[in-house]
């Protein structure tokens, strides 16, 4: 895949990296920020392909040298992937011992050796302070390839000794028509507003088939507020979806009764709209102000994987929210 083609909103980033790699200009370390999903992972591993290409002078890795078809058959000696060994777990101290031995053995294939790494932020305090050292003793032969969602959960030490690029989020038509001309699936424009606009996470969604699961969550709400089922028996249910969408729904939920307070037309969940307007004039600012805060923490300890039991966040959050539907 060609990124810049790819990825239209990725273009201008690629682009500068790829005349600072042709003008021997680019620093040891990269560290690429921005929303989940808007394609930063995508974007740096072909990167490094470039990088390891040996035909490098290009824009666009050539695809034909022996490097370029041992990265894309996935067995690049010089080449290593570091992410979390689970989803929602860390990355940890081993795994950058493990980057540390990687550095410190002479590039099979040419000058270089890359590492790919991210999300950073789920780097445990031990894993950062041992990247860290990497970092401040670079090595001309290896390039370092970050990526991360929340920047400001690392280290100001390490993003210091990065170059630092962010990767926009596309504007809503932009990605809507990206999604259109490659996925076949209808409402397309009601995940990307859940998605909060990153395409790629729309995607992944309809691979997870996690659309499915939230048209269920919308019917779900709609037979709570009908008293035509029991919120234990739902919340049983939900107990085998991912727990950070099912936080998305309830946050775009809470949104969205801003939205109506302030006479905002537009919703992040436009089919149970009825609910947020009834919710909505029972809710003060500050109460929902409150609640969007405690579901940002705990999506937060979600990602890192720091939360015992966010299932009864869950709870709490539907019973309160059924509870002023009641009122309302």
């Amino acid at each position: 895949m060609k990124v810049a083609q790819a990825l239209p909103w990725l273009q201008s980033q690629w682009q500068t990296l790829s005349q600072q790699l042709s003008s021997q200009r680019l620093g040891h370390a990269v560290l690429l920020t921005g929303q989940q999903g808007v394609g930063k992972r995508v974007f740096l591993k072909e990167f490094a392909q470039l990088v390891l290409c040996h035909q490098g002078e290009q824009q666009t890795p050539c695809g034909e040298c022996a490097s370029c078809r041992l990265f894309t058959a996935g067995n690049h000696p010089d080449f290593i992937t570091v992410e979390p060994e689970e989803t929602g777990k860390a990355i940890k101290i081993d795994q950058i011992r493990r980057v540390t031995d990687f550095v410190n053995t002479t590039a099979s294939q040419g000058q270089r050796k890359v590492v790919l790494l991210g999300p950073a932020e789920v780097m445990n305090i031990n894993a950062s302070n041992a990247l860290l050292k990497s970092l401040e003793e670079p090595s001309s032969q290896v390039t370092m390839l970050l990526y991360s969602h929340q920047p400001s959960r690392l280290l100001a030490t390490i993003k210091s000794r990065c170059q630092q690029y962010s990767a926009p989020t596309p504007k809503f038509q932009d990605g809507l028509m990206w999604l259109q001309q490659n996925s076949q699936e209808s409402g397309l424009d009601s995940l990307l507003r859940l998605a909060q606009g990153a395409p790629l996470k729309v995607i992944e969604m309809i691979e997870q088939d996690v659309h499915v699961q939230y048209m269920q969550f919308c019917q779900d709400m709609q037979d709570l507020a009908n008293h035509s089922v029991v919120w234990q028996g739902v919340v049983s249910k939900w107990k085998n979806w991912s727990v950070e969408y099912l936080l998305d729904w309830f946050y775009g939920l809470l949104l969205d009764v801003q939205r109506c307070k302030s006479g905002v037309q537009d919703r992040l969940i436009p089919e149970l709209n009825m609910q947020t307007e009834l919710v909505s004039k029972r809710m003060s600012v500050a109460e929902a102000d409150g609640i969007l805060s405690a579901i940002y923490e705990s999506k937060k300890a979600v990602v890192s994987g720091s939360n015992p039991n966010p299932t009864l966040l869950i709870e709490r959050l539907l019973v309160d929210w059924l509870g002023q539907l009641r009122q309302s």
